[in-house]
């Protein structure tokens, strides 16, 4: 038997990887009768001589980014390995699967899109719950950790703590990377580094869980979120598709600002769109760091171009902000398959 999984080998993309990334289909562990840790100690065995961080993906569920935006396939466990070692306390971590109640929409108003076609029906997955987080004290990141790598926010910021490199890699990417599709290769940029503040109450959540609801910065850090990531690398969708995930929240009559995270993605498609926009709610704090990435509420007042969904997809590269730098690549171009015996 044979464990298939795709490796992003360090120095690909123009030398913007810092490291290996290891992304291994949930039914392919599954094939192979393995536990999802038993699958990551095999890939650990495989590079003894080097470090990485790995996630086990669900192409059949749903995970939500941390400006409520729901996605196809999900992170289920994720792990840090170094030199072929995986702490046995604390490198690895299953995500808890979220089961449906009728209720979720009143406690989570995002958590409306669950109910669209595409998605309803389908296993959630965001964060784990206290038995999968185990020794972990209840802290605002899900992480793991051995030696030199950790893998954060629920396997989608890694970095090498010795080498002080990091990248991140939000769900639409990684979704990208496991369905053979384009990826957007490029230096982060100060408009996500204040958007990955910009996040929605979860139970269960991905990072902030309960302490931050849509409106609000989770960073809290005035004209300093706008560095927080931005010079770290990311592999993201491609603005189109990123476009269409955020079209279909607000298709469904959810609202930047009350329901969703005021993230300037958000707030740009928005407001391309004429969708409503709750600027009253987005706090003052919120919006110190939204103006300092040229963000202001003066300018989301103005009338809108109210511009259709088709010409915001077609023109996503121009209206979404974030990755000054990027690169479109096939996933090809950046990641290798490889299997091993198990």
């Amino acid at each position: 038997m044979k464990l298939k999984y795709r490796i992003i080998e360090r120095g690909v993309a123009d030398g913007l990887v810092p490291f290996p990334l290891v992304f291994i289909d949930k039914k392919d562990v599954e094939a192979c009768g393995l536990t999802y840790l038993e699958a990551f100690q095999k890939i650990a065995d495989e590079y003894k001589d080097d470090c990485m961080a790995a996630d086990i993906i669900d192409m059949n569920a749903v995970t939500v980014s941390s400006d409520g935006i729901m996605g196809d396939a999900a992170v289920v466990a994720f792990a840090s390995l170094d030199h072929g070692k995986i702490n046995k306390d604390f490198g690895f971590i299953n995500v808890s699967e979220i089961p449906y109640y009728p209720e979720i929409v009143k406690d989570e108003p995002h958590m409306k899109q669950w109910e669209l076609d595409g998605f309803v029906g389908k296993r959630l997955y965001r964060g784990p719950n206290m038995e999968d987080r185990g020794f972990r004290n209840v802290h605002n990141e899900n992480m793991t950790m051995t030696g030199r790598i950790a893998n954060n926010n629920t396997g989608s910021e890694m970095m090498n703590l010795v080498e002080m490199t990091e990248i991140l890699v939000p769900c639409f990417g990684m979704n990208q990377i496991m369905k053979d599709g384009d990826v957007l290769v490029g230096i982060a940029g100060a408009e996500i580094s204040v958007g990955i503040g910009m996040v929605v109450r979860e139970k269960l959540g991905r990072i902030f869980n309960w302490s931050y609801g849509a409106g609000q910065t989770a960073h809290n850090s005035a004209k300093y979120a706008k560095t927080v990531k931005s010079d770290y690398p990311a592999i993201v969708a491609p603005k189109p598709v990123h476009a269409e995930h955020v079209l279909k929240a607000l298709d469904a009559g959810l609202v930047v600002g009350r329901d969703l995270g005021c993230s300037p993605v958000n707030l740009a498609i928005a407001h391309a769109g004429g969708y409503e926009i709750d600027l009253d709610n987005i706090t003052e704090r919120a919006w110190i760091e939204l103006e300092s990435v040229g963000c202001s509420k003066d300018e989301l007042s103005k009338p809108s171009p109210k511009m259709s969904r088709e010409e915001i997809i077609a023109k996503a590269d121009e209206i979404l902000p974030g990755i000054p730098t990027a690169k479109l690549y096939k996933a090809s171009e950046i990641v290798t398959k490889k299997e091993l015996e198990v």
